[in-house]
C-alpha cells in the first residue's frame, strides 16, 4: 500500500512553537543567509527524522517563491502543496537519502539548510483485515517497524491507542491494543468509526501519520430498498426492515426529532411511532458513528375534501369544517387575524373554530400539525350583532383595579343586555362605544368578564384585576420603613405564588440615588428571600416583582407578620398585587 503523510491543523501552529523538540530549527547556523532581496527565508523544516513517503513541511517567508525541492537521491520535487505564503509541504520519495535540503527559487536562486535531513525507521502498512467490519470487530495490521506507531485513527479522529492517550481534537481514546508488534497491530474497532482511511500515529507531540491507500468499510444498517409511505398521520407505527439493525441508536426525521423504537433481531426490524408534529421527508437510522442512513421516506396526510356548513358566517361565531384528514389541523389563519386559532373539538372528519371578532373575508388558511401551512377556502365574514371589546389585547396590558372602575371600548353596545364580573351581575354605564364595568370585591386573579346581549349571545373574557391593598402618601426618607402591611395589617395566606407585587412612588429628586427593599417583618426587615434591595432608575414611578411561595411563607409567618417597604429617596403612593 502507498503511504502518505499528514499533519492535523492544530499542530501547525505548534509546528513553529515547539519546532525545537522535533523540526531542524533554521537559527543562522541552520540555513543559507543569502535571502531573497523580495523577502524570502526559511524559518524552520521538518519532521526529521522524518518516514520516507512522510510529510515534510516548510515554514517561514516567501514559501510561495519555491519551485523546486533538491532532496538527495531524488529527482526534483516540482509537486509542492502550498499551505501559504508562510508553508509548503512535500512528500519525501522513497529513493530519499539523508543530507542537505535545497529549495530552489523562481528566480534561480536557492536556500540550502544547514542541518542534515535523517530518516526513521521505514514504517509502511502492507495490508488489513477484514476490508469490512463491524464495529467491536478484530481489525488486524500488517507491515513494518508497526511497533514505533502507537495509535489506530479511523475517520473522524476515533482513536485507537496502545496507551490511554488522545490527541487534541481527537475523540477519547478507547482500549488499548490486542497486539502490537513490530509487524502486527490488533484493535477493536470502535462504535464511533466510520468508514475512510486509516491513520497510524505515533502519538508524538508533532507527530508522524501513515495512511493506508485502502479505505476501510465501516457495516451500517441498510435496507433492501426504501420505501415511501404517503397519508401518514401522527401515532402512525411504523415497520422497516434490513441488515445490521442492531447497530441503531437513534431514528431521526429530517427536522431533527427522534423518536423511540425497538429492535427485533429475529425479525431484523425497527419498529417506531411517527410523533405528531412529523414532517414530510426521509426518516434516518443513525448509529453510533452518526452517520445518517436513510430507511424510508414519509408524506404526511393532509386535509381533503374541506367545506364549511356555511360559507357566510358572523365573527364570534363557531365554524365547522368537515373533510377528510381533518385531524391534521392545528389551527386557522383568518384574514385579518395576525394569530392562528385552534380549534375548540377535533375530529378525523370535523373540525370546530372560534371566528375572530376582527376575521375579514377571504381565504382561510389551515395551520397543519407539520406546521405546513395550505389554502382551506373561501369565507364570507359578517361583523357580529352582538355586544364584545373591540381590542382583546387591552385586557393583557392595561392594569384594572379592584373596587374601581374598568373602561373598555365595545362594538355594539346598544345590544348589550347585562355585565357579569367575577360571577356578579353588576351595575354598567356606557357613552358611546365606551363601557365602564364597576369591578367588585371578589374579583382578582383570572376572573371573568362577560357581556350578554339582547340576543342570549355571551361573550366571556378572562381578566387578572390588580387589587390595591394600600393606598396613600408615605415619606420613606433616609431607609425608614411603611409597615402598614404588616403584624396583621394583611392576610397573606390568601396570596397564592406568583403573584406580582407592585409598589408605586414618586422619586425625590433633589437625590440621585434611590433604593427600595421588600423586607419581612418576622426576619427584621431583611430582604425578601427571592427579592433582594434594588437600586431605582431616575425617572421611574414603579417596582414591581413576584412574589414566590417561599417569600409568602416569611410574609404568613408569625400570624401574619407581613411586609415592610423601606428604602431610600422616595415617596410610596399605593401596593398592588395582582
Amino acid at each position: 500500500m502507498n503511504k502518505i503523510y499528514k499533519f492535523s491543523a492544530w499542530w501547525m501552529v505548534c509546528l513553529i512553537l515547539l519546532s525545537s523538540l522535533t523540526f531542524t530549527a533554521c537559527e543562522t547556523n541552520d540555513v543559507d543567509t543569502n535571502q531573497y532581496k523580495g523577502g524570502i527565508s526559511l524559518n524552520v523544516f521538518g519532521p526529521s527524522p522524518v518516514l520516507r513517503g512522510g510529510e515534510l513541511r516548510f515554514l517561514g517567508c516567501g514559501m510561495d517563491q519555491v519551485a523546486s525541492v533538491l532532496i538527495p537521491g531524488c529527482d526534483a520535487i516540482t509537486d509542492i502543496q502550498l499551505i501559504s505564503a508562510e508553508e509548503i509541504r512535500v512528500i519525501v520519495p522513497q529513493t530519499a537519502l539523508p543530507g542537505y535540503v535545497t529549495l530552489m527559487l523562481r528566480n534561480g536562486e536557492s536556500i540550502v539548510t544547514k542541518t542534515q535531513l535523517t530518516y526513521s525507521e521505514p514504517v509502511s502498512i502492507e495490508s488489513f483485515s477484514p476490508e469490512s467490519v463491524r464495529p467491536g470487530d478484530v481489525l488486524t495490521i500488517k507491515g513494518e517497524y508497526l511497533n514505533l506507531m502507537h495509535q489506530v485513527i479511523f475517520a473522524e479522529n476515533v482513536i485507537v491507542s496502545d496507551e490511554v492517550i488522545a490527541e487534541e481534537e481527537a475523540t477519547e481514546a478507547t482500549s488499548k491494543f490486542l497486539k502490537h508488534t513490530r509487524n502486527e497491530i490488533q484493535v477493536r474497532v470502535p462504535e464511533e468509526a466510520q468508514s475512510g482511511k486509516i491513520i497510524l500515529s505515533d502519538g508524538a507531540e508533532i507527530p508522524n501519520r501513515l495512511y493506508s491507500e485502502v479505505e476501510l468499510q465501516v457495516v451500517l444498517p441498510s435496507v433492501a430498498e426504501v420505501a415511501d409511505y404517503n397519508n401518514i398521520k401522527p401515532g402512525a407505527i411504523m415497520t422497516v426492515t434490513g441488515e445490521n439493525f442492531d447497530l441503531v441508536k437513534e431514528v431521526r426525521m429530517e427536522n431533527g426529532e427522534t423518536m423511540l423504537f425497538t429492535y427485533s433481531a429475529e425479525q431484523k426490524a425497527l419498529t417506531f411511532t411517527i410523533p405528531c408534529g412529523a414532517v414530510n421527508g426521509p426518516i434516518y437510522v443513525v448509529p453510533a458513528s452518526g452517520v445518517l442512513v436513510q430507511v424510508t421516506e414519509i408524506k404526511m396526510a393532509t386535509p381533503e375534501d374541506v367545506k364549511a356548513q356555511e360559507t357566510e358566517i358572523t365573527a364570534g361565531k363557531e365554524l365547522t369544517l368537515t373533510g377528510k384528514n381533518m385531524d391534521m389541523i392545528a389551527a386557522v389563519l383568518f384574514p385579518g387575524v395576525e394569530k392562528a386559532v385552534e380549534p375548540t373539538s377535533l375530529s378525523e372528519t370535523k373540525v370546530k373554530v372560534v371566528v375572530p371578532g376582527e376575521a375579514q373575508s377571504g381565504m382561510i388558511q389551515l395551520v397543519l400539525t407539520s406546521g405546513e401551512t395550505i389554502p382551506g377556502l373561501e369565507l364570507t365574514v359578517t361583523a357580529p350583532k352582538y355586544c364584545h371589546i373591540a381590542d382583546e389585547n387591552v385586557l393583557k396590558t392595561n392594569d384594572y383595579f379592584v373596587g374601581e372602575d374598568m373602561v373598555v371600548d365595545v362594538v355594539n353596545i346598544g345590544e348589550l343586555a347585562e355585565v357579569q364580573v367575577a360571577g356578579t351581575k353588576v351595575n354598567y354605564t356606557s357613552s358611546g362605544s365606551q363601557l365602564t364595568i364597576p369591578v367588585p370585591e371578589t374579583a382578582g386573579h383570572d376572573s371573568s368578564v362577560e357581556l350578554i346581549s339582547k340576543d342570549g349571545t355571551c361573550k366571556k373574557y378572562t381578566v387578572s384585576f390588580t387589587k390595591v391593598i394600600w393606598e396613600g402618601s408615605f415619606d420613606i426618607g433616609d431607609w425608614g420603613g411603611n409597615k402598614a402591611l404588616g403584624w396583621n395589617g394583611y392576610d397573606w395566606s390568601s396570596v397564592q405564588p406568583g403573584t406580582i407585587i407592585t409598589v408605586y412612588y414618586t422619586l425625590d429628586m433633589e437625590e440621585t440615588n434611590w433604593q427600595i427593599k421588600l423586607g419581612g417583618c418576622a426576619i427584621d426587615w431583611s430582604p425578601l428571600p427571592t427579592i433582594p434591595s434594588q437600586i431605582l432608575e431616575a425617572g421611574s414611578t414603579r417596582f414591581s416583582a413576584t412574589l414566590t411561595a417561599e417569600d409568602l411563607l416569611v410574609l404568613s409567618q408569625d400570624n401574619n407578620a407581613g411586609l415592610v417597604v423601606s428604602g431610600c429617596n422616595f415617596t410610596m403612593t399605593k401596593v398592588t398585587l395582582k
